[in-house]
């Protein structure tokens, strides 16, 4: 393992916000605060005969804090899931959007570090996946066919019944 230096905090969490939280990846003060924070903790570790692999762990605790649980990693894998037909090229634009649109599902729920452990997660990923499949249904999504296309839904992948031979003709 190299030595970690504020450089290498700080592109690991670069990459992490850029995979988990897109929208804060911008963020280059709070960027630069927690890459400092976490290397003065890694060091002041090191220097008190912590073995390295231990103070890199104690270092991403200040690191990632808060920041764990991401609304839209849980929306972006709902779409992945469920939604399948959705391009892989779309899904970030349109789970940006939806994070927006579900923003009170979520303010429901106390979304810690470890809401994802927690037995409330699958009732918000239900919830959510309630919300979405509705929003897709009334707006379409970019690309695909939209709601009311020659009399057929908006999003084939959508249907959770069968179509019968009426609908299909």
């Amino acid at each position: 393992m190299e030595t970690p230096d504020e450089k290498w905090f700080r592109e690991r969490l670069r990459h992490f916000l850029e995979i988990r939280h897109p929208p804060r990846q911008f963020h280059h003060a709070m960027i630069e605060r927690r890459s400092r924070l976490a290397f003065e903790s890694y060091a002041q570790s090191v220097e008190l005969g912590v073995p390295a692999a231990s103070a890199v762990r104690a270092a991403d605790k200040v690191l990632f804090r808060g920041l764990l649980f991401s609304k839209y990693d849980t929306v972006h894998l709902i779409l992945t899931t469920d939604f399948p037909a959705i391009p892989e090229n779309q899904r970030q634009e349109i789970a940006l959007r939806l994070v927006r649109i579900c923003a009170p599902i979520f303010r429901a729920y106390d979304l810690k570090d470890d809401f994802s452990e927690r037995p409330e997660f699958r009732q918000l990923k239900e919830e959510l996946r309630t919300d979405i499949r509705t929003w897709i249904d009334e707006n379409g999504v970019p690309g695909l066919p939209q709601p009311g296309a020659q009399g057929k839904a908006a999003c084939p992948i959508l249907r959770t019944t069968p179509i019968s031979k009426t609908q299909q003709a």
